[in-house]
């Protein structure tokens, strides 16, 4: 089937595929605090260059998507926000790229009192991608109902749960915020600042997700 066909039967069918593809790269913030934690630089490389990997194949369907988007045929949504949707996907990997380049321009030690906090917010930026990837998987049947009935309201209701999950990982985030300001003395200027930046690019993680998911809420409600 050519993508122009694809498109017109379903807009959404390539963001599903982009977005399993972001997934998989979120997914290995995961593994990627793991290896640090545990100080091993070898295996850390590898991380970082596994996920450099995904976020470039994921680049990849974003480019194919961006360059066959079909113009000036009728599509159930507008094309700006397939652009959106796409955009925000992209900045989930891209962030989940940027941590990982962060972990390896110094050799950073993780101190006791900062394991349980940062492995509870990168879990919890990887629980809101799963739950904003289900958003994603549900746009097929709103397509169905002219996105409207109780399946427009059940996929608002999961909108909602994306938002509420990527609150509790702000929590987590300003938690980790916290603990690396009460103990700045335990780094140097250098680290400090690579610290907030990996926690801050741990928290975008979460925040595309919602931030794509509230684009879908926009045009629900249009």
């Amino acid at each position: 089937m050519r993508i122009f066909d694809l498109f017109r039967k379903s807009p959404f069918q390539p963001l599903q595929e982009m977005m399993e593809k972001v997934k998989e790269c979120a997914h290995q913030a995961k593994p990627l605090y793991e290896v640090l934690i545990g100080g091993d630089r070898e295996s850390l490389q590898e991380m970082v260059h596994r996920i450099s990997h995904l976020e470039y194949e994921a680049d990849q369907i974003k480019n194919r998507i961006r360059s066959t988007l079909p113009r000036g045929i009728l599509m159930p949504v507008a094309r700006g926000d397939i652009l959106e949707i796409l955009a925000n996907e992209d900045a989930i990997a891209d962030a989940t790229e940027d941590v990982a380049v962060l972990m390896i321009l110094k050799d950073l030690k993780v101190t006791p009192q900062l394991r349980e906090c940062l492995m509870d917010l990168v879990e919890r930026a990887i629980e809101v991608v799963d739950m904003a990837s289900k958003v994603i998987d549900e746009l097929d049947v709103l397509v169905e109902t002219s996105f409207g009935g109780p399946e427009a309201q059940r996929v608002l209701s999961m909108i909602d749960e994306v938002c509420d999950m990527e609150h509790h990982a702000d929590e987590a985030q300003r938690k980790v915020t916290k603990g690396l300001l009460s103990h700045e003395e335990a780094y140097t200027p250098a680290e400090l600042w690579l610290w907030l930046k990996i926690v801050a690019k741990t928290g975008d993680i979460a925040n595309y997700a919602e931030r794509m998911c509230n684009r879908i809420r926009l045009f629900l409600s249009k």
